[in-house]
């Protein structure tokens, strides 16, 4: 068998092996939804990103960094501001 065959094969064999491990997810079922429920709900402290005080109007916020002697942190998203749905 040459080399580039040899190749082929091993690639194939790979690949094949490969496609083996995509199994199909479990079922949920009644048993395990709520396991499962409570596993995707956000953790303790997971979204800290709501705890902070975001000012929505920039006039507001420029206003209120003039006034305590800060910087303003602008924080925009592609295709729209970052307080929209994504």
């Amino acid at each position: 068998m040459s080399r580039s065959k040899r190749w082929g094969v091993m690639i194939a064999l790979v690949w094949g092996g490969l496609a083996g491990l995509a199994a199909e997810p479990a079922p949920v079922t009644p048993d395990n939804f709520d396991k499962l429920r409570q596993l995707i709900q956000p953790q303790p402290g997971e979204s800290r990103f709501w705890q902070i005080p975001w000012l929505l109007s920039l006039d507001e916020a420029i206003q209120k960094a003039a006034a305590e002697g800060k910087p303003i942190f602008v924080w925009s998203g592609a295709g729209g501001p970052p307080h929209t749905v994504c």
